[in-house]
C-alpha cells in the first residue's frame, strides 16, 4: 500500500526501479538506494490527495509529505523487499528520505535509501532479493536496460537480474482479475524480478 486506497490483484499502478547496493569501508553490504519512479495516473492521484494549498501544482514540501507517507505505509511490510531464505537474509532498518521531484513526464520519483540494520559480508555468499507487491497490484520492474548497482563492492563482487518467467496461464489470471477482484497473497512473486548479488 503505498497512499490510502483499496487494493485489488491486477496491477493498476506501476512502478519503475533503479536501485544501487551500497557496501562500508569494510567490505559489507550496508543499505540499499532505491529510486521509485510512478506512473503519471498513480502520480497525478497522490499529488492531488497531498495538494495542502489547492493550487494544483506540486510544492516541495507537500512531495515530501506524500513521501513520508508512503515510506510510513510500506516500512512494515519492508519497502516490498523480500529476500530468499537460502542466501543472505538481513533485516531492513528505517528507510531515509533523499529526494522527491517531478520529470518532464509528470511522473513523481521518490529517492531513499534502506540501511540494513546490521552489515554484511559476502564472502563466497549470495544474497537474492525482489522487489514486490504481494498481491500484484502493483507492477515494479527495473528501469529497462539498466542494471542494479554497486557502489564501493569488492572486486569479485557482481549482480545479475532474473527476469520474470510466469506460466500462461497464471498471466491470463493476473490480466483477468479487476479492480475490485483478488487473486490473493502470493500472485506477485511470479511477476517479480530477482536480484542476485555474490562475492567470491
Amino acid at each position: 500500500m503505498l497512499v490510502a486506497q483499496k487494493l485489488s490483484a491486477h496491477p493498476h499502478e506501476f512502478v519503475t526501479m533503479r536501485v544501487a547496493a551500497n557496501f562500508d569501508a569494510a567490505g559489507q553490504l550496508e543499505s540499499f538506494l532505491y529510486s521509485w519512479t510512478f506512473d503519471p495516473f498513480f502520480t497525478a492521484y497522490a499529488v492531488e490527495g497531498h495538494d495542502a494549498n489547492k493550487d494544483g501544482v506540486a510544492q516541495q514540501s507537500e512531495l515530501k509529505a506524500l513521501m513520508a507517507e508512503v515510506l510510513k505505509n510500506i516500512q512494515p511490510i519492508d519497502y516490498f523487499t523480500k529476500f530468499e531464505a537460502s542466501g543472505v537474509a538481513p533485516d531492513l532498518g528505517k528507510a531515509g528520505p533523499i529526494a522527491t521531484e517531478m520529470t518532464a513526464n509528470n511522473e513523481l520519483t521518490m529517492t531513499f535509501t534502506v540501511p540494513l540494520k546490521k552489515p554484511v559480508k559476502l564472502d563466497k555468499q549470495h544474497l537474492r532479493y525482489a522487489i514486490y507487491d504481494e498481491e500484484f497490484y502493483i507492477s515494479m520492474l527495473h528501469e529497462e536496460n539498466t542494471k542494479v548497482d554497486l557502489i564501493n563492492a569488492p572486486s569479485g563482487c557482481k549482480a545479475s537480474l532474473e527476469e520474470p518467467d510466469p506460466d500462461e496461464d497464471l498471466a491470463a489470471f493476473a490480466a483477468s482479475l479487476g479492480r475490485e477482484e483478488s487473486g490473493g497473497n502470493g500472485l506477485g512473486i511470479h511477476f517479480a524480478e530477482w536480484v542476485t548479488i555474490s562475492c567470491m
